[in-house]
């Protein structure tokens, strides 16, 4: 019987268990981001960022990450609000749970001060995104959502 459950924490806050599962698809989903040092999980602890993930019992089943980053643009600096590392492992996908953590990462970042966010995705998941009320957009191009713009970004 599936008993999911959806838990927010701060990023640094993370328990181990689950940010080894964290850390182990996004090493292998995207090697890019990957460093070679030692540190499974290293945050510092003032970090704004959040994770949301939904879990049955102890085995992650989805996860997405709300971060921040500066911006300077034009002599000024903005707070951009990014999603990032979304993705449900295999065996639970078309349950709606990517819709979930990405639907609570984002009311999230809503209720910060960021000036904009944004989410990239490849084409195979933009309709998960316009289930979510999003549109697709040309490479690099934004669109207006409630008080923000929000980005998209198809590869």
């Amino acid at each position: 019987m599936l008993l999911v459950e959806l838990k927010v924490y701060r990023k640094a806050d993370v328990p181990r268990d689950i940010a080894a599962q964290i850390r182990s698809y996004v090493r292998i989903q995207w090697p890019f981001l990957d460093t070679r040092g030692r540190a499974l999980w290293n945050v510092p602890v003032d970090s704004p960022a959040r994770t949301f993930v939904v879990l049955d019992g102890d085995k992650l089943v989805s996860h997405a990450e709300a971060n921040f980053r500066s911006v300077d643009h034009a002599g000024r600096t903005y707070t951009v609000g990014g999603l990032s590392a979304v993705f449900t492992f295999p065996a639970y996908r078309g349950g709606g749970f990517a819709i979930e953590v990405v639907r609570e990462a984002s009311a999230f970042l809503d209720g910060t001060d960021a000036d904009l966010a944004m989410l990239f995705c490849g084409d195979p998941l933009t309709s998960t995104h316009r289930a979510d009320g999003r549109q697709s957009q040309a490479r690099g191009s934004c669109t207006a959502t409630r008080r923000r713009r929000f980005c998209t970004r198809v590869w």
